[in-house]
């Protein structure tokens, strides 16, 4: 009996532990390996092709990213620009996308392969660094 008693206590200890562990992995996450995934993807960008569908004006949190163009493709899912998108060029900045036109977006390799693919399952896009028409008739 006393030896069931042992396991018990112990397996209760292993639950407490897990239950502090979880939250402190978690804050972890969101301090540490969050801010080292922008770190990485700002110096290892990669380019991505899109034949660009539709184009829109999304208003964001009007502390962090007040305004964002959300670009809809036919190859790449949802794409998304912020960097240099402000409140006076917002709309020229949207309306220059064309359907069929064909852009090269700059983003992220972890953005690219992973954090993008993951966030378009759940209505998200991936966040393109910049920007490139691609001239179809000279192939640049």
């Amino acid at each position: 009996m006393e030896l069931t008693s042992r396991a018990s206590v112990r397996w209760a200890w292993v639950k407490v532990i897990l239950m502090l562990a979880l939250p402190v992995l978690f804050l972890l996450g969101v301090l540490v390996v969050a801010p080292a995934m922008s770190v990485y993807d700002s110096s290892h960008q990669v380019p991505l092709e899109c034949t660009i569908r539709s184009a829109h004006l999304s208003e964001g949190s009007k502390r962090y990213v007040p305004f964002r163009v959300i670009i809809d493709t036919e190859d790449c899912g949802r794409v998304s620009i912020a960097r240099g998108v402000t409140d006076v060029n917002h709309k020229e900045i949207a309306d220059s996308f064309g359907v069929g036109d064909r852009y090269e977006f700059q983003v992220g390799k972890f953005e690219r392969e992973w954090w993008g693919p993951l966030g378009q399952k759940f209505g998200g896009s991936i966040v393109a660094e910049s920007y490139r028409k691609i001239d179809l008739s000279s192939g640049k």
